[in-house]
């Protein structure tokens, strides 16, 4: 199953601030048009407006600030909408007890996060008091299948650099099995042709995903050569074996998590279509409970999980969506990829 997303429009913003009360508004009717243009049906579209609406109305009115990322999401046998909300407010000591109908903060009925979760496919929240909120809800327009045990989760966050319509980042995983293959890729600079390299890269990667990494990577080489080039990573997890093989050029960062330990990966240096030395796999060991960390240089390397306890049993894409938050920003666009083994305990895809 190959996963990635994409924007509704490359006019339209692929981040929404949320600052006032019309910002809310502009949600809903993104939301809407995503739920239409991915042909999700009237029942699902309206499921997808009012979450989009509770999930504005609460960065609002807790947070006072935060942002909305409206997605479209696809995989290889279904096309959806995903609500990605992101802040640094106060945040909640117990987000879950606050899904319970009737449990209110604000004066309200109290209705929104257990509508949220009722209405979504996929839903799921992290809060740590002090330190904010981040939350997710998915809509597909099929059902989706089962998470089993020895397969993956992967989540990812891309922000354009503020001032463009298009991130020059993208990001794209298969898996099938006990084995995945993600892929985080950098354009060169920002803008319309920085975003040309990427899309170059995750077609490349589409078409040949199944081979082994360096083989991909010399792939994505040769078909960049004509773009403005890219910083490219890529790893494969082989759960049965225990291993994963790496492969990078560029500064994109890759590391391991495991026992609470980060483990660097280290890329070659160069520019993917226009200046990499002989393209090599590097090999570590994956052990079960370990995540994977991709990121492109729009984010620092200075982020720690540790504040953050039991982030590891929700969704990798909240772990995503935490370092893209909690990591110093740089004038760039910025992609953060999480993948990591499904458990027994594991919300779904």
């Amino acid at each position: 199953m190959i996963t990635g997303q994409r924007l509704l429009d490359d006019r339209l913003p692929p981040t929404l601030p949320i600052q006032g009360d019309h910002d809310v508004g502009t949600v809903r009717r993104l939301a809407s048009a995503a739920a239409r243009s991915q042909g999700l049906g009237a029942v699902q579209e309206g499921r997808v407006c009012l979450a989009a609406t509770e999930i504005a109305t609460n960065a609002m009115k807790y947070a006072r600030s935060g942002r909305v990322l409206v997605r479209l999401v696809e995989d290889d046998t279904r096309h959806g909408v995903e609500l990605l909300a992101i802040d640094s407010g106060p945040g909640m000591t117990d987000a879950r007890a606050r899904m319970v109908d009737g449990y209110s903060t604000g004066g309200s009925l109290g209705g929104g996060l257990g509508a949220i979760s009722r209405a979504a496919d996929l839903f799921d929240i992290y809060s740590a008091a002090g330190r904010g909120t981040v939350l997710v809800a998915r809509f597909w327009d099929a059902p989706a299948p089962p998470v089993t045990e020895g397969g993956f989760l992967v989540g990812a966050v891309a922000e354009a650099i503020g001032g463009e319509s298009v991130s020059g980042d993208a990001w794209v995983a298969y898996q099938r099995g006990s084995r995945a293959v993600a892929l985080v890729v950098d354009g060169l600079g920002h803008g319309p042709d920085a975003a040309r390299a990427s899309e170059t890269a995750v077609r490349t990667f589409r078409q040949h995903h199944r081979e082994p990494v360096e083989q991909i990577m010399a792939q994505i080489h040769d078909e960049l050569r004509a773009t403005r080039g890219a910083a490219v990573a890529m790893a494969e997890i082989d759960r049965d074996r225990g291993r994963l093989r790496f492969c990078g050029i560029g500064n994109v960062c890759s590391l391991i998590l495991a026992a609470g330990k980060p483990i660097h990966l280290m890329s070659q240096y160069g520019i993917a279509g226009h200046q990499a030395p002989r393209i090599t796999a590097f090999e570590a060991a994956w052990t079960e409970g370990a995540s994977m960390v991709m990121h492109s240089d729009g984010l620092s390397e200075r982020w720690d999980l540790g504040g953050y306890p039991d982030l590891r049993r929700h969704h990798p894409l909240l772990t995503a969506a935490t370092i893209s938050r909690d990591a110093s920003r740089r004038p760039d666009d910025a992609t953060v990829l999480v993948l990591r083994g499904v458990d027994g305990a594991d919300p779904g895809a």
